[in-house]
């Protein structure tokens, strides 16, 4: 068992995009290689660094500190440059004002001078598209520079007329008629009314047939008055462009694919205009598309209109998303691709699984891109469970990069669950972590978190941080194939048929959830339960660029080209009879096939299809020889029975494993690449089966830029085993060793840790017990508290103290085998690796498992009071050990105390071989261990100990105890260990 532990012509324009494409991370290298470099790994190049979003928020921009900060986050903080985003009321100078540009091109000029690259952020606040309106000046700029131009509404007026009657009335107008016609909720009969309308007088005269249940409506395109621009349009986007792009190209042209390397673009949405949002030549260009007029479809936009429903609602919101994605992402792309930079950005609410009046086809967003992305925010929105529908997109449409804005609005959220997010989202196919954020007025932050080298919750862990999101970037963000056995047909057909506006969950939260969806459930099960990665395949790519050979459905990219065992089709109701068909013709040939929740039964292209629809999925589920398989309920259990029987030897096989890792399967130049993480709370061991012709593997560390071999289990018939160990939040990279240039590794000072064990005997008194490690000094420390305050029910309650703040991380229920009681003494042992995770054992027995930042420091212990019982927390402490392993594995006490002598502790008092603790009710008493210094605390990580030259006076233990005479050192040096020397520690 291997366990980890982890220490502008057209030439012109198609030049400099293949450079800044480059330049993100795909390196430019000689025809002689094209090997990863294990040196570049341990210290990536600057191009890979993530780049943050930095808010120039509610004040007085200067120069000076503008480039102050800007080599700050460089230079301190390992980012890769910054992308500027303007916010508040109270931002100067004037927005896209000559000053403005001035202190825009001092930041460039510092990012240009270190080497760094700039994204432009094309709007003031947010969402992209009114220069300002919401978020930023409030000032509606562009409403007022093309004020026809701005979101659209479809309005609908409806008449009840009584059977036979004659409606004779004028038709008020406020926008452009898109339909007026007469529909029958009863027959379901659409009249089209246009000869009826006297468009000059405005009034429509119609007699109705003598039949109940008529109603006449009017559908108008209006202005909504919202001032963002109409995403449906082309034309009304690329005078955005002018107005924002396009005043940046005009100041910094020559730093376009050269120091600005992208540019991103922010939540617009189409759940706008009350979610129905339009444009005014919507029925024009339906009708180019489609060769007829959409006018007597509209009723489906809100009504069951008998057996055509599904077919109507797949044309009119097919189209919608259509002109949505080609309207703003497209256009936008176009002008990106022409002037040499990227184009990336994420929409508003994409965690809506039905995402019809929202995004529209969240995968179809993401064709028109150089890098479809996603945002990961605050507020309980499950983003995780559609990372793979964005990434999936990407390859899709064959792209290389994958964006993710993330840790907005979370809050103070630990540096652990930086690290979490991040692997879960590079395991879910993203290449490219945007953070949010870093703001220039440190002291008006909207949305937390602040990553900067201002903030004390994260500032130490940053640089670490930072080059670890590069390594992540160095070895996925670049060209490559996706591989996974399953495809999984993104059921964007059922939403449209299911959906209509003015729904009841209100346009916001998408108006309508479609029954028997279950894809985004669906997801979450297969790759964080099941460890079965996948790929969504999208209608449109079925059809266009999917073959069926060899018994599998091949999607055929020129780079990514993936080839699928297995289809799931997710609570599939209505689907193309092409895409239907194609299926069955790869299941004919031994592909297999699932449904979960509902089978398909209708066909998007028309009722005449649906009986078609029908007869093949019966053939499927009835086949004597390979059925397809309906599963009602889908969970863990019954998805895992189901790919258990129609893929029972997979690409990545967890053959021991309770608790399945993430991961992500690429190929790079012919040769495999795979990216594990463990997401979950608990550590897990698993023996892994990885199809493969690799037969010498290396196991690369993102958290430490190590690389060392894989010891594989056996390799043989095109697989590899081996087993792996993580800890939660790590991970690893596992790659054919074909691939990598060994040209030796590089940890840097900041990534190479300690591990190291704290040993105690303790029995409370009264109350609790609370030890302290990790202590840097007075203000901040770590404290595990072992409480029995209520005997029944007794914890462990760790905290941590950052900047003199208290957060109690958790509540733990310890198990009855280490139950403590007062007056019973009770064994801790506490063992850090890396000095980033620790294990908590009480009698031998694990109780807890957490990361966190535990850096080698003083131990001490306090003991406060509890104003409920009235009572002061009292313990005693005994055996105290601190043992440090250095990285070749061999073991150093550096401190030991049984408290026979003096007492190296500031508070307490010895009483028969033991230290007795006491709080008091008017204030916390913390008891520290003396011996070094504050200033001391910390271990010069950069520096190993060679020789007794460096060591003026001696070598001394943490503990303060000189180990040997300057004479003698030469001869009786420990062999490892960590020491002081010179007022500075050393690792040997």
């Amino acid at each position: 068992m291997f366990t980890l532990n982890l220490q502008n012509n057209s030439r012109r324009t198609a030049a400099v995009l293949i450079c800044c494409l480059a330049g993100m991370c795909s390196h430019i290298r000689g025809a002689e290689s094209a090997l990863l470099q294990t040196q570049e790994f341990g210290r990536p190049p600057m191009s890979c660094r993530p780049i943050p979003l930095w808010f120039w928020n509610n004040t007085q921009i200067n120069r000076s500190n503008v480039v102050q900060q800007v080599g700050k986050m460089i230079e301190t903080d390992g980012y890769g440059g910054c992308a500027i985003l303007p916010f508040g009321a109270n931002f100067r100078p004037g927005y896209l004002s000559e000053e403005y540009f001035a202190l825009y091109g001092a930041a460039i000029e510092k990012a240009r001078s270190l080497g760094a690259g700039m994204s432009v952020y094309d709007e003031y606040g947010f969402p992209s598209g009114s220069m300002g309106a919401i978020n930023g000046s409030g000032v509606t700029t562009f409403m007022n520079n093309h004020p026809d131009h701005t979101v659209k509404r479809l309005d609908k007026t409806e008449y009840r007329v009584s059977s036979g009657a004659t409606f004779n009335r004028e038709i008020p107008k406020n926008g452009k008629l898109m339909a007026i016609l007469a529909f029958n909720a009863n027959t379901k009969e659409i009249i089209p009314l246009r000869d009826y309308y006297n468009e000059t007088e405005g009034k429509l005269v119609w007699n109705a047939p003598k039949a109940s249940g008529w109603r006449v409506m009017v559908c108008q395109c209006v202005k909504d008055g919202d001032p963002n621009v109409d995403y449906l349009s082309a034309e009304a986007v690329s005078m955005f462009i002018h107005d924002t792009h396009e005043a940046y190209y005009r100041h910094f042209a020559d730093d376009f694919g050269k120091t600005i390397v992208s540019t991103f673009f922010d939540e617009p949405t189409m759940y706008r205009a009350q979610g129905r949002m339009w444009t005014s030549d919507f029925n024009e260009k339906f009708e180019q598309r489609y060769g007829f007029s959409p006018e007597t479809l509209y009723p489906a936009l809100w009504y069951d209109i008998g057996p055509t429903t599904a077919y109507a609602r797949n044309l009119l919101f097919g189209m919608h998303s259509t002109l949505y994605s080609e309207g703003f992402m497209k256009t936008i792309c176009d002008w990106a691709t022409a002037h040499g930079i990227l184009a990336t950005g994420h929409q508003d609410q994409e965690e809506i699984a039905n995402p019809t009046s929202v995004a529209g086809d969240l995968m179809l967003v993401g064709k028109h891109l150089t890098m479809p992305g996603i945002d990961k925010i605050g507020g309980g929105r499950p983003t995780e469970n559609f990372y793979k529908v964005v990434s999936s997109s990407a390859h899709n449409w064959d792209k290389t990069y994958v964006m993710s804005e993330t840790y907005g609005a979370m809050g103070n959220i630990s540096v652990e669950q930086l690290y979490q997010i991040a692997i879960e989202q590079y395991t879910k196919g993203i290449n490219h972590l945007i953070p949010h954020a870093v703001w220039y007025n440190d002291g008006d932050v909207t949305f937390l978190p602040e990553l900067s080298w201002r903030n004390p919750l994260y500032n130490k862990d940053l640089p670490r941080f930072n080059a670890f999101l590069s390594r992540l970037n160095y070895m996925l963000a670049r060209p490559g194939r996706h591989v996974a056995d399953v495809a999984v047909l993104y059921p964007i057909q059922t939403q449209y048929a299911g959906h209509y506006l003015d729904g009841p969950k209100g346009y916001y939260e998408g108006g309508v959830e479609v029954p028997g969806t279950d894809y985004p459930q669906v997801s979450r099960i297969l790759t964080d339960e099941l460890g079965t990665d996948f790929t969504y395949l999208h209608p449109e790519v079925i059809d266009d660029r999917c073959t069926v050979s060899d018994g599998m459905l091949h999607l055929n990219n020129a780079v990514n080209h993936e080839h699928f065992n297995v289809i799931l089709l997710p609570g599939v109701k209505v689907i193309s009879l092409s895409n239907l068909r194609k299926i069955e013709e790869a299941w004919q040939q031994g592909m297999r096939v699932i449904f979960t929740t509902q089978y398909p039964s209708q066909s998007a292209d028309g009722p005449d299809a649906d009986a078609e629809v029908q007869a093949i999925v019966s053939r499927m589920l009835e086949s004597g020889d390979h059925p397809a398989v309906f599963i009602s309920q889908p969970s863990a259990l019954t998805l895992d029975d189901a790919l258990n029987r129609c893929l029972p030897e997979r690409d990545v096989t967890f053959i021991s494993a309770n608790q399945p890792f993430n991961y992500i399967h690429k190929v790079i130049e012919g040769r495999d690449v795979w990216y594990f993480g463990n997401i979950d709370a608990a550590s897990a061991t698993n023996t892994i089966r990885l199809r493969t012709a690799a037969r010498r593997l290396s196991l690369l560390n993102p958290h430490t830029g190590a690389v060392t071999e894989a010891p594989l289990l056996q390799t043989a018939d095109g697989y590899a085993e081996l087993t792996l160990t993580l800890r939660p939040d790590q991970s690893v990279f596992l790659a054919d060793d074909e691939l990598l240039l060994h040209n030796g590794t590089v940890i840097d000072p900041e990534t190479a840790k300690t591990s190291y064990v704290i040993e105690a005997e303790a029995e409370i008194d009264q109350l609790s017990a609370g030890l302290c490690f990790s202590v840097g000094d007075a203000q901040n420390f770590y404290m595990w508290q072992f409480n029995a305050s209520d005997v029944q029910h007794p914890t462990l309650r760790p905290h941590r103290w950052l900047g003199g703040n208290a957060t109690l991380l958790a509540e733990v229920s310890l198990p009855t085998q280490v139950a403590i009681q007062p007056g019973t003494p009770f064994r801790i042992r506490l063992e850090v690796e890396d000095e980033s995770y620790v294990r908590t054992f009480i009698n031998d027995v694990l109780t807890d498992e957490r990361g966190g930042s535990f850096d080698y420091g003083k131990i001490g212990f306090r003991q406060a009071h509890d104003d409920a019982f009235g009572r002061t927390e009292i313990a005693w402490y005994d055996n105290i050990r601190i043992t440090v392993k250095s990285r070749n594995g061999a073991e150093a006490v550096t401190f030991s105390e049984d408290f026979s002598g003096a007492n190296p502790f500031t508070e307490g008092n010895i009483v028969s071989g033991r230290l007795c603790v006491a709080g008091q009710m008017s204030h916390d008493v913390y008891s520290w261990l003396t011996g070094i210094t504050d200033a001391e605390t910390g271990i010069d990580k950069g520096s190993f100990l060679t020789g007794p030259a460096c060591c003026s006076d001696g070598i001394y233990t943490l503990g303060g105890q000189r180990i040997q005479s300057k004479s003698e050192i030469r001869d009786a040096m420990p062999k490892a260990g960590i020491y002081i020397c010179g007022g500075k520690k050393f690792i040997k």
